[in-house]
């Protein structure tokens, strides 16, 4: 009985201070704040040293994340400073806002922490996919198996073509070689891409493995051109602002500011990661010049125009042709081993099934 009151008593205290909390802020906005910083370990002033700091150890980039959308808007800074009040009585979303409205440039700071939390990562991915696209491309111009096959083919198709205007092609581009998987024989089981794999097949057979050397286009199908030009433009802009609140932080003030000691430490840490960052950037700025005169030398190699040229569908077209080369090649292997050939001889196997 003793304990029940106890407990009653607890309750009734824990109420009577709950009422006697200042409330400034609407009940929404105190209670997304709270929320959001339940998933937080740190104190209010632990939070605080740690941006002003810099000390990732405290704060990871998704805690940043999550606080850059609890910091006081200016409405919020307004109103926290026109209180006069015991800063003990506020509640425990404004007590908060408080101790974050004290730091200069809080959401400049907080933004520039996480960009530098982030860089390397994104900075390494970008990177990575400059240069798989840019090797890809390389090696695509620099097959000569592929280039075989593609002889072949063109060869095949002027063969299909003779005495009609088309018979004398120079060349053709990657995409209308798809159409000879729907050009198909009278039984419609044979396609010009059987053709084309049995040909290679039974006359060059040393080409047959031309996929290795493409076996990259794969990846970079899936990686935008324009994307990547687009994540170097937003880097180089983080960079830009994370400048200008080094500059604006810098500016001395007439009013006396807090924190003098860490306004320091943030402009020694931050600009010399600004510095760093920025000379990084140029490196992968100059690993894409590089990858733009591939893709230009690509461009060209296959007769395309480099202004129209899209890299992302002209690595999708070369491995759409290198499954249905690759499927009318099993597909005929099969027929072959029904048919108990052994492709060792004229009329035999592969060449005997077609008639090459």
């Amino acid at each position: 009985q003793e304990a029940k009151k106890a407990k009653t008593a607890a309750a009734k205290s824990s109420s009577s201070t709950k009422k006697k909390n200042v409330q400034l802020l609407d009940l929404k906005r105190a209670n997304n704040i709270a929320i959001t910083l339940s998933r937080f370990k740190q104190s209010h002033s632990e939070i605080k040293q740690a941006i002003l700091t810099l000390d990732d150890s405290v704060l990871s980039l998704d805690q940043l994340q999550m606080l850059l959308a609890l910091l006081p808007n200016s409405d919020e800074v307004k109103m926290l400073k026109a209180y006069k009040g015991d800063i003990e009585k506020l509640g425990f979303s404004e007590k908060f806002l408080h101790a974050m409205a004290k730091i200069p440039k809080i959401e400049a700071r907080v933004q520039g922490f996480i960009f530098k939390q982030e860089f390397n990562s994104r900075k390494d991915e970008l990177k990575e996919r400059v240069t798989q696209v840019a090797t890809t491309a390389k090696k695509v111009v620099e097959s000569t198996k592929f280039k075989g096959v593609l002889e072949i083919t063109l060869a095949l198709g002027n063969f299909m073509n003779n005495g009609h205007h088309l018979g004398n092609a120079q060349g053709f581009s990657i995409e209308s070689i798809l159409m000879l998987s729907g050009i198909r024989a009278e039984n419609r089981k044979i396609s010009l891409m059987h053709y084309l794999a049995a040909l290679v097949s039974a006359k060059e057979p040393h080409l047959l493995d031309f996929a290795h050397d493409l076996k990259g286009c794969r990846e970079a199908a899936q990686i935008s051109e324009s994307s990547l030009k687009q994540e170097l433009k937003q880097l180089y802009q983080c960079c830009d602002e994370l400048q200008q609140t080094l500059l604006d932080i810098s500016q001395p003030k007439k009013e006396k500011k807090e924190h003098d000691a860490s306004t320091s430490t943030f402009l020694q840490i931050m600009t010399e990661f600004h510095e760093k960052a920025r000379a990084e950037l140029d490196e992968v700025s100059a690993k894409m010049n590089l990858m733009d005169e591939r893709f230009k030398s690509l461009a060209k190699y296959f007769g395309e125009d480099p202004s129209q040229f899209n890299t992302s569908d002209f690595f999708t077209h070369v491995n759409t042709f290198v499954d249905q080369f690759e499927k009318c090649l099993i597909e005929i292997r099969e027929q072959q081993k029904k048919s108990g050939g052994t492709g060792s001889g004229k009329g035999d196997g592969l060449a005997g099934l077609l008639g090459i």
